[in-house]
C-alpha cells in the first residue's frame, strides 16, 4: 500500500512535502531550544518580555537550524541530480553500456528509464555504424585491390593477347562492381534520409512488373530459365521509379540464385485492400540462420563473394516498401528455393472497385 502511494506522489508534491517537513522540524527544534534556554535560566524575564529581542532570537535560531536541515536533506536530491550528470557525461564519452536505477520520485524514474532507452538505442546505432564502416571498407577495398593487381600485371609486355583481354575483362568487371556499390550506397543514404514519400501517383504495377521482366529477358535466356508470370493490371499509389527498383532487385536476385534450366514464378493477387506480389524461385534457398539477416546492410550468404552483388539490394527494397506503407517477407527452404512476398496498399480506385463488388 505504501509503495503504491509512493509511486503516485509526483515531483511537485515531493518538494512541497519536503519544504513542509523542513519547516515543521525547524519550528519544533527552535521551540525546544527556547524552552531549554528558559528552563536553565539562560533567558531572563526581561528578554522574554521584550518582543523585538525575542523575535530576533527566534528568527536567528530558525535561520540557522533551517539552513542546517536544508543543506543536510538536499544532499539526497543533489545526489540524484549528480547521478543524471554523471550518466549524461558517460554517454557523451561514448559509454553506451551505462544504466540508471533511480526509482523515485516518479519523474526521476521515468527520466532514468528514458536515458537507459536512449543509451541502448545509441549502443545499437554504434554497433550498426561500426559494422557498416567495416563492411563498406571491405566491399570497397576488394575491387580496388583487384584492379590494382591486374593493372600491374598488364604492364608486363610478355602477356599474350588472350591473357591481356582476360585481365582487362576482370578490371572492367571489378570497376563495374565498384561503380554499382558507390551508386547503391548513395541510393540507400538518400532513401534512408527520406521519412515521408511525397511523390506519389497511381499507376499500373502489373504493367511495371512486366516491363521489368522484359528488361531482364537476356539474363533469363542466358541461363535458360523457365519463367511463369500471373500478373494482373492492378493499380497502386506510389513512386514509380522507386518501385521499379524493387522489382528489378527482386527479379535479378531470383535469376542470380536460380540454377540453369531452373524456374521462376511471379504471381499477383488482391488481398482485401492490398496487392500481393510474390516472386518465387527454385534455387539453392537460404539457410534458417541466414534468413533473419537477408535485409541487413552488406549481408551476403555467400561469404566467398563468388556471386555478384554487394548486399545492399534487399536493404534498399525493404526501405522502399516501408516508405510505401507496405511489407516484404522472405521464406525459404534450403535446396528448394526462396519466396519474396510483397504487400502494397491498393490505390483508392481499386478500393472503390472492391467496395462496389462487395455491394
Amino acid at each position: 500500500m505504501i509503495k503504491r502511494l509512493r509511486s503516485r506522489i509526483s515531483l511537485p508534491i515531493y518538494f512541497s512535502l519536503a519544504l513542509f517537513i523542513i519547516f515543521l522540524i525547524t519550528m519544533l527544534i527552535t521551540g525546544v531550544l527556547i524552552y531549554l534556554l528558559m528552563f536553565f535560566g539562560l533567558l531572563d524575564e526581561q528578554i522574554l518580555q521584550d518582543k523585538k529581542i525575542l523575535t530576533l532570537i527566534i528568527l536567528i535560531a530558525c535561520t540557522i537550524i533551517g539552513s542546517v536541515i536544508s543543506i543536510t536533506s538536499s544532499r539526497r536530491w543533489l545526489k540524484s541530480i549528480q547521478t543524471f550528470i554523471d550518466a549524461i557525461d558517460q554517454l557523451a564519452k561514448g559509454n553506451f553500456s551505462m544504466r540508471m536505477q533511480l526509482t523515485k520520485p516518479p519523474e526521476f524514474k521515468i527520466l532514468s528509464e528514458n536515458i537507459n532507452r536512449m543509451a541502448e538505442e545509441l549502443g545499437g546505432i554504434e554497433i550498426l555504424r561500426t559494422d557498416f564502416v567495416n563492411n563498406f571498407s571491405h566491399e570497397f577495398r576488394t575491387p580496388i585491390v583487384s584492379i590494382k593487381g591486374f593493372a600491374e600485371i598488364l604492364k608486363d609486355d610478355a602477356l599474350s593477347k588472350e591473357e591481356r583481354n582476360e585481365y582487362l575483362d576482370i578490371v572492367i568487371e571489378e570497376s563495374t562492381r565498384l561503380a554499382a556499390l558507390a551508386s547503391n550506397v548513395l541510393n540507400i543514404s538518400k532513401i534512408e534520409a527520406q521519412a515521408i514519400l511525397s511523390d506519389r501517383q497511381p499507376f499500373n504495377v502489373g504493367e511495371q512488373i512486366r516491363q521489368c521482366i522484359l528488361l531482364l529477358h537476356t539474363k533469363l535466356t542466358k541461363k535458360h530459365i523457365s519463367f511463369k508470370a500471373n500478373v494482373q493490371d492492378y493499380e497502386v499509389s506510389g513512386n514509380k521509379e522507386m518501385l521499379s527498383q524493387v522489382w528489378l532487385n527482386l527479379l535479378d536476385n531470383a535469376i542470380k540464385f536460380t540454377p540453369e534450366h531452373g524456374e521462376i514464378e511471379v504471381t499477383m493477387k488482391r488481398v482485401k485492400d492490398r496487392i500481393e506480389i510474390t516472386i518465387r524461385d527454385n534455387g539453392e534457398g537460404i539457410s534458417p540462420s541466414a534468413l533473419p539477416k537477408v535485409f541487413a546492410k552488406f549481408y551476403q550468404q555467400d561469404t566467398s563473394h563468388s556471386t555478384a552483388g554487394n548486399g545492399l539490394g534487399l536493404t534498399i527494397v525493404r526501405k522502399i516498401i516501408g516508405l510505401h506503407d507496405g511489407t516484404i517477407t522472405c521464406d525459404s527452404v534450403p535446396s528448394q528455393g526462396t519466396i519474396f512476398t510483397t504487400l502494397l496498399p491498393a490505390s483508392k480506385k481499386v478500393e472503390k472497385e472492391m467496395g462496389a463488388t462487395s455491394k
